[in-house]
């Protein structure tokens, strides 16, 4: 894909999700979710379950926040802190975060996590695929591995759409929308330490979060 072609689709998957997600008022359909917070939760805690030290945990697509918020909530019943940082290529709903979390809203960037130079490292990292065309998405992986996950740290790569039938219904328009992402992540070279899933039993949807140590790929 050359450049003109990737920008376009960069601009074409902003354009998707800001329609997408601004014409909701519940947190977390404007953050991609569907239904009541029941599914939210049950699609989205394994990621917090990811996460198993106090540090900080930078959300790439972060959206409005919302998920940062749980994520916090949810580890402190447990005793861990969580320090939030969000990014997204989308300015309105970076400012939708900052409103929902204000006393953090330094910790906010919108940007395109694609070429993004984060002005510092994270213990946490959380991304999806989908977020690239298939072909850059080793290249992604591995950037954010080197350049935005902090020695030491973890990057949680999430698949939304994991077994489903017919993964491709995904939002984002051109990019591969994964049935195993184990499989997938293997294609790419990459091996996760371990992952989480998580089920929701209204719509029969799985979720997966693959954890890769940076240390590991980069040694």
């Amino acid at each position: 894909m050359n450049p003109d072609d990737l920008q376009e689709w960069f601009d074409r998957v902003h354009t998707t999700l800001e329609d997408a997600y601004l014409a909701h008022s519940e947190p977390w359909r404007q953050s991609g979710m569907s239904g009541p917070y029941q599914r939210w939760e049950a699609l989205r805690r394994p990621v917090a379950d990811c996460i198993d030290c106090s540090g900080s945990f930078l959300d790439i697509g972060c959206a409005n926040g919302y998920l940062l918020e749980c994520v916090m909530g949810w580890k402190a019943e447990g005793g861990i802190t969580i320090d939030p940082f969000g990014l997204d290529i989308s300015s309105a709903l970076i400012e939708l975060a900052k409103i929902r979390l204000p006393e953090f809203s330094d910790h906010f960037y919108t940007a395109n996590a694609y070429e993004w130079l984060p002005p510092r490292r994270f213990d946490f990292v959380r991304t999806e695929l989908v977020y690239v065309p298939a072909e850059h998405e080793r290249e992604y992986i591995l950037r954010l591995l080197e350049e935005v996950v902090a020695p030491g740290g973890k990057l949680l790569v999430a698949n939304y759409m994991e077994e489903h039938p017919d993964p491709q219904q995904g939002l984002l328009p051109g990019s591969y929308h994964a049935r195993d992402l184990l499989a997938r992540l293997a294609l790419l070279g990459l091996k996760p330490l371990s992952w989480r899933d998580g089920y929701d039993p209204v719509k029969n949807r799985k979720v997966r979060v693959a954890i890769l140590d940076r240390d590991t790929h980069l040694s």
